[in-house]
């Protein structure tokens, strides 16, 4: 087996602000799919039968139903799309397309990488086994293939031989980046030094480094980042229309809570007041496998477009001005790439991420200067630094809501003494190697007390293992 490889940057629109999809998840139900999708065109003949095997150890098992991992394996290996088609009938079209599906949980699976599973695809020539992590926000890694090793990601299009004949790995992602691309700089520092030695905001730095992986022009993506941004802001007024529903513990309250404010004496909270209700809309149409724009993951996608919409009402900020604030966001988030953006290091990756970005796109409403927006990203994930991930029986519901309607507030005061300059005596570069470091003792922590890997606390653990039991 021979594939193509080449060192992978994070790109704005293929890893930090991505996937577009449906909720509720990037790493549960996106990566899923992503992995069924490769399995079925390395396959030869139609899928007849898919099996996953899980540890009861790992990530998967409190969250592989709730978060519709289940849904996204079967979208993958069936051929559907993700965003046109309805995950809700998934089982139906599995049961008319003559598909079989198994889905175990076993100690006989590693418990890391937190999603790891052993997939095995069936067709009426061939069986193809593999093994097959989803690492958050995405992306994905199969690395071994037949029983042997291998680097596939699915973020080129690559060759490889199985069973003696070559086999086309498609890519997953909706842009094709150039292999062995170099960006133009690959810290938060050399950011600064870029931005500085060549007289630009750090929307147009935003540009230059995004040209830089996938050879796109500025104005294609100055018109990307227009298109994600009017996205997220239907998904926001999606969120206030009455009838959206989803499963879980919690029901959907968006519409109610707003025409409960206007008549409410409530304690103001600056932008916070408005953009903390669209958060909330946006995550709960999430719930509701509304399309979304992952933010950089679906658990934490109210975030950033809520502060931005907020941020430029108040501001009196025009369409362009909210398409840039959208990009320097992005910006700030390639550098938190050694995260891979998986709730597994804690909702500090996920929601606390978010927040960073939030707050340097907030700040760049305010000023030019890149050092005051990169000092504002600093302050978004310090003051989130080490926060566990934590939803309740395996739905990003409770307190994913709640954090993402807080986070608004939280980033307009980052942006703010960001720009008036308190000091935050680390670099972003420090600060990304914290978020790092503090998320594998969360997670060595979490192996030790709870026997588990994963990133959900449950309040009544037998629900899920009850659930599985019963579906295997």
């Amino acid at each position: 087996m021979v594939e193509m490889k080449s060192i992978h940057y994070a790109s704005i629109f293929n890893d930090v602000l991505a996937p577009v999809t449906q909720g509720p998840s990037s790493s549960n139900t996106v990566g899923p799919f992503r992995i069924g999708t490769i399995a079925r065109a390395i396959l030869k003949g139609e899928p007849r039968k898919i099996k996953v095997k899980m540890s009861v150890n790992g990530g998967y098992f409190a969250t592989f139903y709730n978060m519709e991992s289940d849904k996204g394996f079967l979208s993958g290996i069936l051929g559907r799309d993700l965003i046109k088609d309805d995950l809700s009938t998934v089982y139906e079209d599995a049961e008319k397309a003559g598909l079989e599906y198994e889905f175990k949980f076993t100690e006989d699976v590693p418990a890391l990488p937190s999603e790891l599973a052993v997939v095995t695809v069936y067709s009426d020539q061939e069986e193809i086994n593999m093994r097959a992590a989803s690492l958050g926000g995405g992306e994905i890694l199969i690395n071994e293939l037949e029983g042997k090793p291998c680097e596939l990601k699915g973020i080129f299009e690559e060759e490889i031989i199985v069973y003696g004949e070559t086999r086309t790995v498609p890519s997953v992602y909706p842009l094709k980046a150039i292999p062995d691309a170099e960006p133009v700089f690959r810290t938060s520092e050399e950011m600064l030094r870029y931005a500085k030695e060549n007289g630009k905001e750090l929307w147009e730095v935003a540009l230059d480094y995004e040209s830089s992986l996938t050879g796109l022009s500025s104005e294609e993506i100055m018109k990307i980042a227009e298109e994600k941004l009017d996205l997220s802001y239907v998904a926001i007024d999606s969120g206030f229309r009455p009838g959206v529903g989803f499963e879980g513990i919690t029901v959907a309250k968006a519409p109610e809570i707003r025409e409960k404010a206007k008549n409410t004496p409530l304690i103001p909270t600056g932008i916070g007041d408005e953009g903390g209700l669209d958060a909330l809309a946006m995550v709960e149409y999430s719930n509701a496998h509304g399309i979304i724009v992952c933010m950089p993951t679906g658990g934490a996608s109210g975030v950033i477009p809520a502060s931005i919409k907020a941020g430029a009402k108040a501001l009196g900020k025009s369409k362009e001005d909210q398409v840039k604030a959208l990009l320097t966001a992005g910006l700030m988030g390639v550098f938190f790439y050694p995260t891979h953006y998986h709730g597994a290091l804690g909702c500090q990756a996920e929601v606390g991420i978010a927040v960073s970005q939030a707050s340097a796109a907030l700040a760049s409403y305010i000023t030019e200067d890149p050092e005051a927006i990169e000092r504002a990203a600093v302050l978004g994930i310090q003051y989130l630094l080490g926060q566990v991930c934590d939803p309740v029986e395996g739905y990003p519901q409770v307190p994913c809501f709640i954090r993402n309607i807080a986070s608004v507030s939280v980033a307009a005061n980052c942006a703010n003494y960001g720009v008036l300059g308190i000091d935050t005596a680390v670099t972003l570069d420090e600060m990304v190697g914290a978020v790092v470091r503090v998320g594998e003792a969360l997670r060595a922590r979490r192996i030790n007390d709870l026997g588990t890997c994963g990133c959900c606390f449950k309040v009544n653990p037998a629900s899920s293992i009850g659930k599985a039991e019963k579906e295997n």
